[in-house]
């Protein structure tokens, strides 16, 4: 039994986790991260770093970028419907093992204490604090941060998220020769059409290329059955590096994401963009605002701001998540539709790159717009709009 009272153990190294400990660290608080797998470990994700995610990143990881996407081309089964391009890189393209190694070691060297190999089976609140236990230990806190993702051990443990609602992918990684690795460098490619409430990707990673689907409504052994039938079309081949399906929360609809002494960010608190499954951005964004409440309720003493973490969630990350799940449950509804309209105003991406920039902001965009009323709206649009 380890007999230290850590300030905070935050359970799961992914990037909000590790984020969190970083900042905890610096701020002089004695942290614990207990990670259930030793790294590097491999994720079933994309691989996607949007330019406003970068931005939140606690440590440069130049180093482990693959590829730069200046390139955004839409697909509708074998045809090309068009592609965008941007002057400037709006999404950096990683493998996820390599920046959860990273992201952990930047913890470690603040100062932050790591086990690996540590799976959580019970967490218990007792008075003042948390007690943890991990198959051969047992660890005590003053507070307990989940960051262990969907399928969150912490959040049930303490009663949370038991309204979560999820989306099934799959994703297959295949090593590619020169020329196939030229033709999808710089660019990502996506089929919202093809996929009952879902859509098909591909992203480049120098020499390796991430093939995923995503879908509210499809099993797993159709959504292989659509992948395949799209890598047939785009006349992809390569090695097959892995073949992997996981579970993402969908964000949008309000929960309770603490107690008393714990709290959930990113992923196992649901904040993910259910319409385009982006959820490294809310995990950084979700880990800053949790580090100012218990900095403050640990180093300055003010118990209550561990508390308004909530509060600050909500007026802050709701409003986008609930805008973009509003809006993603009538654009399933006629994907076509929408890339017509984009087609027709290409000018609306050149806003969406400004919010992945961090230049704007998904709720003000939307609404100003009107997306998720009506999409006749857009039909009406004049160019002085985009002034």
């Amino acid at each position: 039994m380890d007999s230290k009272i850590y300030d905070v153990i935050i359970v799961g190294a992914g990037p909000g986790g590790s984020s969190l400990a970083a900042k905890l660290a610096e701020a002089g608080l004695h942290v614990l991260i207990l990670e259930k797998q030793s790294f590097p470990r491999y994720k079933v994700c994309g691989g996607g770093i949007t330019k406003r995610a970068l931005l939140k990143m606690p440590t440069a990881i130049t180093p482990i970028i693959r590829d730069q996407i200046t390139s955004f081309v839409t697909v509708e089964g074998n045809h090309d419907i068009q592609e965008f391009k941007h002057k400037t890189p709006f999404i950096y393209m990683v493998m996820r093992d390599e920046l959860d190694q990273l992201l952990a070691k930047h913890a470690v060297d603040c100062g932050v204490e790591l086990k690996e190999d540590s799976f959580v089976k019970k967490v218990v609140e007792c008075g003042g604090g948390v007690e943890v236990f991990t198959r051969d230990e047992k660890y005590s806190g003053r507070y307990l941060v989940g960051a262990d993702g969907v399928n969150s051990i912490v959040a049930k443990q303490v009663g949370l998220m038991s309204e979560r609602r999820k989306a099934l992918a799959l994703e297959y990684e295949f090593r590619c020769d020169q020329a196939t690795n030229a033709k999808y460098k710089n660019k990502f490619i996506i089929d919202y059409t093809s996929v009952p409430d879902g859509y098909i990707w591909i992203f480049p990673k120098n020499g390796i290329l991430s093939a995923g689907i995503g879908s509210y409504s499809l099993s797993r052994k159709l959504m292989s059955k659509y992948l395949l039938s799209f890598l047939d079309h785009q006349e992809m081949s390569g090695d097959l590096l892995s073949a992997k399906g996981s579970f993402l929360s969908a964000g949008g609809t309000r929960q309770p994401i603490m107690t008393q002494r714990t709290a959930l960010i990113g992923d196992a608190a649901g904040l993910v963009d259910s319409f385009a499954g982006e959820g490294i951005y809310y995990a950084l964004w979700s880990a800053e605002l949790l580090s100012d409440h218990l900095i403050k309720s640990i180093r300055d003493r003010y118990s209550e701001a561990f508390l308004t973490y909530q509060r600050d969630v909500d007026l802050t990350i709701m409003p986008e998540l609930s805008t973009l799940d509003q809006f993603g449950r009538k654009f399933y509804k006629n994907p076509k539709l929408m890339q017509k309209i984009v087609s027709r105003f290409p000018k609306l991406l050149s806003l969406v790159f400004d919010v992945l920039e961090g230049k704007r902001d998904y709720s003000k965009l939307y609404k100003k717009f009107n997306i998720v009323k009506s999409y006749g709206h857009f039909l009406n649009l004049k160019s002085s709009i985009f002034t």
